[in-house]
């Protein structure tokens, strides 16, 4: 009885999961079919050769922002963690509590003084206009992903480390950072994709289309055509082609995210 209960407890998460797997590859597949409907491949040979809106220059646009935004966040919440995980300080729990607390806090409420700041800083059409506001809206959600992991460090050993000499920044580059690689690998990717998905920043500093990010581009794109048969090919196109280098990304990282949603639990 019990052999048959796991069977059936097994194909049940099997199904579970194949409509859950159709649900998010069925609208890519669409959009991959209905982008060959008219012309074929001539429809992202005119995406790629489109020269008010260059492919490659929003492409490496979103990655900069993308890739940079990941770096700082990471190397920012992991030196963070490890203060308000093994170091006693006052007022700790209180810091800690306020920057969770800006989780609460949705982006869209900000926006007036986020456009203000940005402005009176000179940073509007510029890259680092998007960059810094992505590294304050993602860093509280990553430090709590890795505080969370530090925890489960033992205390024994940040004390051993001690006892042999080691500097606090030397216990966190040797000990800390090579355990918790799953973990800041699984930031590093979840960051940068958030940071290539996001649109409502860039919406707010970007203006010149030089500057524009596959959102923007992808937004672009979608309001400037007359929506014929052709259009939405070329859209679907676009689409296909924008998507492309986060799917990469995620194919290629996949076994990070997997292992840094299960670290936790295994090290507890």
């Amino acid at each position: 009885m019990g052999k048959k209960k796991r069977a059936k407890s097994k194909v049940f998460t099997y199904l579970v999961l194949i409509v859950c797997a159709a649900i998010w590859i069925l609208p890519l597949v669409i959009a991959l079919t209905k982008s060959f409907t008219i012309n074929g491949f001539g429809n992202y040979a005119y995406v790629l050769s489109y020269k008010k809106i260059s492919y490659f220059k929003v492409v490496f646009n979103s990655l900069f922002i993308g890739v940079t935004t990941a770096v700082v966040v990471t190397a920012i919440t992991a030196l963070a963690a490890f203060a308000f995980s093994k170091m006693k300080f006052p007022g700790s729990k209180i810091i800690y509590g306020m920057i969770l607390a800006c989780l609460a806090v949705p982006v869209a409420a900000v926006t007036s003084p986020l456009f203000a700041t940005i402005k009176n800083l000179k940073l509007l059409d510029t890259h680092f206009g998007v960059i810094l506001p992505l590294i304050a809206f993602n860093a509280p959600m990553m430090l709590l992903m890795i505080k969370n992991y530090f925890d489960t460090i033992p205390d024994e050993l940040i004390e051993s480390a001690r006892i042999d000499g080691a500097t606090t920044f030397c216990i966190w580059r040797k000990f800390m950072v090579p355990l918790s690689v799953p973990m800041i690998a699984n930031v590093l990717v979840l960051t940068f994709i958030y940071s290539w998905n996001d649109y409502l920043v860039p919406l707010l500093v970007m203006r010149s289309e030089d500057n524009y990010t596959v959102t923007l581009a992808a937004q672009y794109f979608m309001s400037s055509t007359y929506q014929s048969p052709v259009d939405v090919a070329r859209i679907y196109a676009v689409m296909i082609l924008l998507a492309l280098p986060s799917i990469l990304v995620y194919l290629v990282s996949q076994k990070f995210l997997v292992s840094g949603i299960t670290a936790g639990a295994v090290k507890g």
